[in-house]
């Protein structure tokens, strides 16, 4: 692997919670996140405070609420998700894929990393 570049495919993808799998990738000040999404899965509402989010679609489609806003999110669409706006989201059916990028970067995503998770509570309530 080189310094500068990789493959996802090279990078290890890591269940977070029931469905929802990511591959992480980070470089000093921001952070790029492969998120597949297996129905049926979910994603809890939850803030991030310390980094803003934006979100590619990449395949598939996904309900997504943000700031209580709901829209379902298809290849193609944008998102922005301000600092400290509450966001969550479901499956709709079949697989899911997008890019996410945060800013300052979350190391916390990072396969090894030994201190709280970033991610929400399941509903069954068995962290990850």
């Amino acid at each position: 692997m080189s310094s500068y570049w990789s493959s996802w495919s090279d990078l290890p993808e890591r269940e977070v919670l029931p469905g929802n799998f990511r591959t992480a990738v980070t470089g000093k000040e921001m952070g790029l996140n492969r998120i597949r999404w297996v129905h049926p899965t979910e994603l809890p509402a939850h803030t991030h405070p310390d980094a803003e989010q934006a979100m590619v679609m990449t395949s598939g489609r996904i309900a997504f609420t943000v700031g209580g806003e709901k829209t379902v999110l298809a290849e193609g669409d944008v998102v922005v998700i301000p600092r400290g706006v509450e966001h969550s989201g479901h499956s709709i059916e079949g697989e899911a894929t997008f890019i996410e990028v945060f800013a300052p970067t979350r190391i916390e995503n990072l396969v090894g990393f030994l201190g709280g998770s970033s991610m929400p509570e399941p509903s069954g309530g068995d962290p990850r």
